[in-house]
């Protein structure tokens, strides 16, 4: 398939065939891995590496900047893939400049910190890991803009295989530090974005013209916001459940949050898809948007309401097989989150024609007005409904969400014809 042609169903479906056994896998990998470690070091320190991982992704914005976001977006409309070079240079050149100067700050906030929930050394090392993690993210766009997600499944299974037997061996050797799991997760995930970038300059090439630089910052500015957005009401929780409810109850928390968004790799998958395919639709075949859409949709509903029942009768059962009995009360708190995996399935449906359709700003403000919420109702309640009333937030934010995506694609939904409205 030419580049900035509409993909034929079949290629669509094997496109997210793939990059859905390719996720799906590595989540999985990655849920052992963690899983594994959870078990080895205890909910104390456990609740120490979710809290740091959590506060870091919160803020890792100020370096990825929503790229990749625009990336997958600017990716679906390109011609050739000199465009796409161009732009995929750009953007790791920006998350390296913008990552030094982020990370020097993560340093610095560190010592406004509860120094036993945020320990400077976890801070620091869980920090590089989402930075490495965000530059290796920036290659997948690129490649799902173009729906070759073959090679994102080859790159990110092996590497997620290799954390799953360091982590075993670790255990083996008799190993209770975390800092010791940590260093491991760095080592891997460097090793696997030296590789991913490898593979972009051999397949696509990477490429660099200063000129381009300013605007390619300007145009991720609406991606950034989105992405500040998405971090707050998919993160805070963890975090605010950290400074005030202590690393205990963080640490139960953390492992039902980290199973649901793992569970987030389906509908992830579909909207990775989707968004380019949709900016085509909406460039060429117009008249085939809406169409699109009330599939896209109704499969999505249908694959929301499977997931969330499965999830949510297993859910006590499910802790206990994989964390054992002093994870038990998480088995509560993965019951409520269910309603978010739902929802979710639904969300990412939507916002995938939203982003398609270039009609970012009305994604925005259904994005600020949800985790305004998440964070103020989570302040007001934790102290007195603890951890169950942090899941109930969540699922009430992304029904939020969900109804503000809806209201923002109501043009096309009424007119049938996707024009675009900023």
């Amino acid at each position: 398939m030419a580049l900035g042609q509409l993909p034929t169903r079949r290629r669509v479906l094997t496109s997210f065939a793939t990059l859905l056994s390719g996720m799906g896998l590595a989540r999985l990998l990655t849920a052992i891995s963690l899983i594994l470690v959870a078990r080895q070091v205890g909910p104390s320190s456990y609740g120490q590496y979710v809290a740091c991982f959590s506060l870091a992704k919160l803020t890792s914005v100020a370096f990825s900047w929503g790229l990749d976001g625009w990336l997958l977006w600017r990716g679906g409309s390109a011609t050739d893939r000199r465009m796409i070079a161009v732009q995929s240079g750009a953007a790791l050149t920006w998350k390296l400049i913008l990552g030094g100067i982020w990370f020097v700050s993560l340093y610095l906030l560190a010592g406004w910190l509860n120094p036993k929930v945020f320990p400077l050394s976890v801070l620091l090392i869980s920090g590089l890991i989402v930075w490495v993690d965000d530059l290796t993210s920036t290659v997948w766009s690129a490649f799902k803009s173009t729906l070759q997600n073959d090679v994102t499944f080859k790159i990110i299974t092996s590497v997620q295989l290799l954390m799953v037997l360091a982590t075993a061996a670790l255990i083996l050797a008799d190993t209770q530090t975390l800092i010791t799991f940590l260093w491991a997760r760095l080592i891997i995930a460097a090793i696997g974005c030296i590789a991913a970038v490898y593979l972009l300059r051999h397949n696509i090439g990477i490429g660099f013209i200063p000129s381009t630089m300013l605007p390619i910052f300007r145009g991720a500015m609406p991606f950034a916001a989105s992405l500040v957005f998405s971090l707050i009401y998919e993160r805070a929780d963890v975090t605010i459940i950290g400074q005030f409810l202590g690393t205990e109850q963080a640490g139960l928390y953390g492992p039902a949050a980290t199973l649901v968004t793992t569970l987030f790799l389906i509908p992830a998958s579909a909207y990775a898809v989707m968004v380019p395919v949709f900016t085509r639709a909406h460039a060429i075949q117009a008249a085939q948007f809406a169409t699109t859409l009330r599939l896209f949709l109704a499969v999505n509903t249908a694959l929301g309401i499977c997931l969330a029942a499965g999830l949510a009768f297993s859910a006590g059962w499910i802790m206990q097989q994989l964390y054992g009995d002093q994870y038990a009360e998480s088995g509560a708190v993965l019951a409520i989150l269910s309603l978010v995996l739902g929802l979710r399935c639904v969300t990412f449906a939507l916002g995938a024609a939203v982003v398609g359709a270039g009609l970012q700003t009305r994604r925005l403000k259904a994005q600020a007005l949800a985790a305004a919420l998440n964070v103020v109702i989570n302040l007001i309640i934790v102290g007195a409904w603890g951890i169950r009333g942090v899941a109930w937030v969540y699922v009430f934010t992304e029904f939020v969400l969900l109804i503000g995506y809806w209201l923002a694609l109501a043009p096309m939904r009424l007119r049938g014809a996707p024009k675009t409205v900023r």
